[in-house]
C-alpha cells in the first residue's frame, strides 16, 4: 500500500471512526436493482451542480460508497489501484496498490480494473482477475489477500463481488478447460469475510466465460443466489451453493445483471453479436456498408472496402469502433484474404459488386434470440417450460442491465433506444429515441422517478420513469463514459474514462 497524503490528527480520528456504509456499496447498487428512490440527485443537472471532478487513471469499475467515501479502481504504470475519495470534495484521501501481477489481456473496449468494489460497514472488499481479492479496511490497510487463479476471457473480466451473511460471492467464469476433459474451470467461491479463506464452492462445468454479477433473491425468508451465464440462468441454494433450478435459451455472451421486481426473477440477453431483435432493421446495417461506397453509385465493389470496412455487427457505433464489427486480422495478406471471402460470399451473383437488395436478401446478424424473461424461480431442474411466465425478444440490449421500478422494465440498448415493458405480461409500452446516439455500456439507474442513462459519448439523459417517454433533460459531458454511475442521497457520481464527475443538488 502506497498513501499519498498526510492529514491533521483530528481528520484521521474522525477518518478512522467505524463507516456505515449507504445502500450504494456494490455494482449498480443495493442488490444490483439500480433503484435509489428515496435520494434525490439533481433531475436536471447541469454546470451549477457539478460539486467537483477529479482525475483518475484507466478502470471501468463504477464508484461504490460509504458515509463518507466512495471506492474505486484504476491502473497506473501497469499496477492496479484502489482508490478511496472523500464525498464531499472529491478529495484523494488513500490510494492502495495491489500485487504487481501482468495484466489480463482484454478486448479493446474493456479494461483489467472492470470489477466494480463491494463496500461494508468497516471492509472494503476488491477483485481483479489478474489477481484475486483484495480486504481492506477504510482506511487502506491491507487486511487479507486471496489470490485466484486468472480465468480465460473472450473480452476480459467484468464480475463483481457481492455479500451474502458472512461470506463474499464471487462467480469466476472460465473458458478453460478440466484437465483431461471438455468441461470448464468455471466456479461460484464464496469466501470467509474475516479472512478470506474459502467457505465453499460450486463447479460450473457448463458455462463457459461470462460478464454478469449476481444478485440475491429472497423470498419466503430464504435466499438463493441467481447468476447468469453463457446459455442459462441459474439458481443456486444460499448457503452451500447447490444448484437448484435453471433456465434455458440466452445467448453465448450474457452481461446484464438478472434483477427482481414483486414475484419474479426479469434476466436479459441480445441476439449473440449485439441484435436488439429477432429479425433487425436491416436498413442500418446497409447504411454502414454503403458509406464506403467511393464513387457514390450505391453499390460497393471490392476495391472500395477500405480504411475501417468490415462487416457491420452494431451498426450505430462509428467505423474503427473496437465494436462495429467482425473483426480483422492486423497482417495485411490476412487480412486481404479475409475481406475477399467476405466481398465474394456476400456478392451470391458473382457480378462484381453489392447492391442493398442482395445485401439485405443475405444478412444474417447474430446467433440465438435476444430473450427477456420473468421467472417465477421456485421450481427444480430446467424449469424453462414451467415457470417462465413471458419473454420478449425485441428491444434487448446487449450490455446494459435491464432496471425494474413501479412494476416496469426499462432497458436502454446502443443507438439511444429506451424500451419501457409492462412487468406482469412482457408488453412493451413504448420504444422511443433518446437523442444521445452512440453505443450504450453503462446500466441505467433510477432516482427521485427518474432514469439516469448516460451514453459512451457523453450525453446524459434524465427522463421521467413514467409509461409515456419523456425527456426530461439532458446534459453533454463531452467525455467517454462506459461505467454505470453511482447514486447518493443527494448526488449521482459519473466516471468518465479521464475523471470522475458528481453532481450534486443545490
Amino acid at each position: 500500500m502506497h498513501k499519498l497524503y498526510v492529514f491533521p490528527v483530528a481528520l484521521i480520528c474522525l477518518y478512522l471512526k467505524a463507516d456505515t456504509p449507504d445502500l450504494w456499496n456494490q455494482f449498480r447498487g443495493p442488490n444490483g436493482s439500480g433503484v435509489a428512490e428515496t435520494y434525490a440527485p439533481p433531475i436536471v443537472p447541469n454546470n451549477k451542480n457539478i460539486a467537483w471532478k477529479t482525475s483518475l487513471p484507466h478502470g471501468f469499475s463504477a464508484p461504490t460508497l460509504s458515509n463518507s467515501y466512495l471506492f474505486l479502481t484504476g491502473i497506473r504504470e501497469e499496477r492496479f489501484i484502489t482508490f478511496a475519495l472523500n464525498k464531499s470534495d472529491g478529495q484523494i484521501i488513500w490510494e492502495a496498490k495491489a500485487p504487481q501481477v501482468a495484466l489480463e489481456q482484454v478486448h479493446k473496449s474493456s479494461s483489467p480494473a472492470t470489477p466494480t468494489p463491494l463496500v461494508e460497514k468497516d471492509r472494503l472488499y476488491v477483485y481483479f482477475g489478474s489477481y484475486g481479492l483484495l480486504c481492506y479496511n477504510h482506511n487502506g490497510k491491507l487486511l487479507w489477500k486471496k489470490p485466484l487463479p486468472v480465468p480465460k476471457s473472450l473480452y476480459g473480466t467484468a464480475t463483481s463481488p457481492i455479500s451474502h451473511e458472512d461470506t463474499v460471492i464471487l462467480v469466476v467464469d472460465n473458458d478453460k478447460n478440466l484437465e483431461a476433459s471438455r468441461l470448464s474451470k468455471s466456479k461460484i467461491y464464496a469466501f470467509n469475510k474475516t479472512d478470506g479463506s474459502l467457505a465453499w464452492e460450486t463447479p460450473r462445468p457448463l458455462h463457459r466465460s461470462g460478464w454478469s454479477t449476481p444478485m440475491i433473491w429472497t423470498r419466503n425468508g430464504k435466499q438463493e443466489l441467481v447468476v447468469l451465464g453463457n446459455g442459462r440462468l441459474c439458481g443456486y441454494e444460499l448457503p452451500g451453493g447447490q444448484e437448484k433450478w435453471h433456465v434455458t435459451g440466452f445467448s453465448r455472451e450474457t452481461i446484464a445483471l438478472p434483477i427482481a421486481g414483486g414475484d419474479r426473477i426479469f434476466a436479459s440477453a441480445s441476439k449473440l453479436g449485439g441484435a436488439a431483435d429477432v429479425d433487425p432493421d436491416p436498413t442500418p446495417f446497409w447504411k454502414a456498408v454503403i458509406n464506403f461506397d467511393a464513387n457514390g453509385d450505391q453499390k460497393l465493389v471490392r476495391k472500395e472496402m477500405t480504411g475501417h470496412f468490415t462487416f457491420p455487427f452494431r451498426p450505430e457505433l462509428p467505423p474503427g469502433h473496437p465494436g462495429f464489427g467482425m473483426p480483422l486480422p492486423k497482417d495485411v495478406n490476412q487480412r486481404k484474404k479475409r475481406l475477399d471471402g467476405m466481398f465474394y460470399w456476400m456478392d451470391k451473383n458473382k457480378d462484381g459488386f453489392w447492391t442493398k437488395e442482395e445485401f439485405i436478401s443475405n444478412l444474417k446478424v447474430g446467433r440465438g434470440k435476444p430473450l427477456l424473461v420473468a421467472i417465477r424461480p421456485d421450481g427444480r431442474g430446467n424449469i424453462t417450460e414451467s415457470h417462465v411466465d413471458w419473454e420478449l425478444n425485441k428491444a434487448i440490449p446487449e450490455v446494459p442491465s435491464p432496471i425494474y421500478f413501479n412494476g416496469r422494465i426499462y432497458m436502454v440498448r446502443s443507438g439511444g433506444v429506451l424500451a419501457c415493458v409492462d412487468a406482469d405480461n412482457g408488453k412493451l409500452l413504448y420504444r422511443d429515441r433518446l437523442g444521445g446516439l452512440g453505443q450504450y455500456s453503462a446500466s441505467p439507474v433510477i432516482a427521485s422517478g427518474h432514469l439516469y442513462l448516460v451514453s459512451e459519448p457523453g450525453i446524459l439523459s434524465v427522463v421521467k420513469a413514467d409509461d409515456s417517454f419523456k425527456v426530461t433533460h439532458q446534459y453533454d459531458l463531452a467525455e467517454e463514459v462506459v461505467t454505470t454511475p453511482a447514486i447518493d442521497r443527494d448526488t449521482i457520481y459519473i466516471r468518465t474514462k479521464k475523471q470522475l464527475w458528481a453532481f450534486r443538488q443545490e
